[in-house]
């Protein structure tokens, strides 16, 4: 049942007891919905039902527009993605020996592991992929600024593993690597109907292996 709005006339709907729930069940809330129909495809309206605010201004009055939503939802991602990534590539400069396959982890293990997080889940790896991707030039400001220390300490670690290639080439490569973990995460489904079939790596059980096999790609597509 679709709750009644309240008019916005009423300034407790709009600033409720607890306005930072509200602002986090939005949150909560677009981040699913654009994840699984798109940036463009739900109306404010929609994510403010959804998320059982009582006054249609809720989502306004919280973040002014979709533009300032979006943000705050990468911001909510960011928080929790950046650190662990940065913190494991910051370890590996006091880790002698190191190698790419370690780098590759450290950066993108952080992304792979949001899929076991309950409040994250596909839903949040799916979010960022569309920032890209679906959201034209804004979304893909905001996807640079939030992957913009990660990589850039990705990128130092490869440079010391790889001098002979060029800076630009790594960067280049980075990209890419970084387009196919959210690509290939947000579309592991796709492995169920492939033109090959069902494949066995999509099967339950098999998740471990998926993985080591997608590492394998990741690695193989920075060092060639």
């Amino acid at each position: 049942m679709t709750p009644a709005l309240a008019t916005p006339a009423d300034p407790l709907a709009i600033s409720p007891a607890d306005p930072q729930a509200t602002r986090t069940r939005l949150i909560e809330e677009a981040m699913q919905l654009m994840a699984r129909e798109g940036m463009n495809a739900v109306s404010l309206r929609r994510i403010v039902i959804a998320a059982g605010a009582q006054n249609p201004s809720a989502l306004h009055y919280h973040f002014g527009g979709r533009d300032e939503l979006i943000e705050a939802i990468t911001n909510f991602l960011q928080q929790w993605l950046e650190p662990r990534a940065c913190a494991r590539l910051q370890a590996l400069a006091d880790q002698p020996g190191y190698t790419v396959r370690d780098v590759v982890e450290a950066a993108f293990g952080p992304v792979i592991a949001m899929l076991s997080e309950p409040a994250l889940g596909r839903d949040a790896v799916n979010f960022i992929g569309r920032l890209g991707w679906d959201y034209g030039e804004k979304g893909q400001e905001i996807s640079a600024a939030l992957h913009r220390r990660t990589l850039e300490l990705t990128l130092a670690r490869l440079q010391t593993l790889m001098p002979a290639v060029g800076r630009e080439t790594i960067q280049f490569r980075l990209l890419l690597t970084m387009n196919a973990v959210y690509y290939g995460i947000s579309y592991r489904s796709y492995m169920r109907r492939s033109p090959f079939g069902a494949m066995e790596l999509s099967m339950p059980g098999n998740e471990a292996r998926e993985q080591e096999e997608f590492l394998d790609y990741l690695e193989a597509g920075l060092l060639k």
